[in-house]
């Protein structure tokens, strides 16, 4: 079995289409992720615009514990006008914690035109963390974090240099290579493969989606066992039609 001693992950959320919304909308989702990686990595954690450098420039302050800074308010307002001027836009933002490799999210959005004008918005995490137990325990917890706060929305992973997008059974759909959410109820017994299951439930109670934990390991490409795993949930979705192409969210 290949040996690693990082870990590069891409956390997909795939935001919900609409004809339209004010730059409150990015603030208060960008806001919810953001309460999501401090409640599971590093409390109380602060984002900065990040454009050439890793290097932190505390006039950058996007985010706080007390919310989006002035600053942080203006350049969203820009991004989200780039849309309707541009047909898209983009804006990074870097954590301030110093790590070996830093956290970065993105927001990106595009107006997507056929069949109807919407637009197609995501939210990007890319992080590096090491090969170990308390690594998956965390990513665990913070995919269930963010399924909590964006239940409507698929969310999923790609794992560079170990499962990535290439090793995908469907390489234009969504995947479970290690850990998705779908947006719908689903029971442990229709998917013995999977590692573990974890409803995920609304204010009433009711379960309205699913963590699907593929493996309790990490997967690797050359492993056969983790890939027949993967890809059985993969078919078992696209079966259930819940395994959506990336261009349709």
């Amino acid at each position: 079995m290949q040996e690693t001693d990082d870990i590069q992950f891409h956390i997909y959320i795939y935001l919900p289409r609409t004809r339209g919304f004010y730059y409150t909308e990015i603030e208060r989702q960008l806001g919810l992720a953001f309460k999501v990686y401090q409640e599971q990595f590093v409390p109380n954690e602060k984002f900065y615009l990040f454009q050439n450098s890793v290097n932190v420039k505390e006039d950058k302050l996007i985010y706080d514990k007390t919310g989006f800074t002035e600053f942080g308010t203006k350049k969203i307002t820009s991004a989200w006008k780039r849309i309707e001027k541009q047909g898209d836009t983009q804006i990074f933002f870097i954590a301030g914690t110093p790590e070996p490799i830093r956290l970065v999210v993105s927001y990106t959005a595009m107006k997507d035109f056929m069949p109807k004008e919407e637009i197609q918005s995501e939210i990007k995490f890319f992080l590096t963390k090491p090969e170990n137990a308390k690594t998956l325990e965390q990513i665990t917890n913070f995919v269930t974090g963010l399924a909590n706060v964006f239940s409507n929305n698929y969310i999923t992973i790609e794992l560079r240099g170990m499962f990535s997008r290439s090793d995908y059974m469907f390489g234009y759909r969504i995947s479970c290579s290690l850990i998705a959410y779908i947006p719908a109820p689903l029971q442990a017994y229709d998917f013995p493969e999977a590692h573990k299951l974890i409803p995920i439930n609304d204010k009433e109670g009711k379960q309205v989606g699913t963590v699907i934990v593929s493996l309790d390991h990490f997967p690797y490409r050359k492993n056969v066992e983790d890939v027949k795993t993967i890809n059985r949930l993969d078919l078992r979705l696209r079966e259930l039609k819940l395994l959506p192409k990336t261009l349709d969210l």
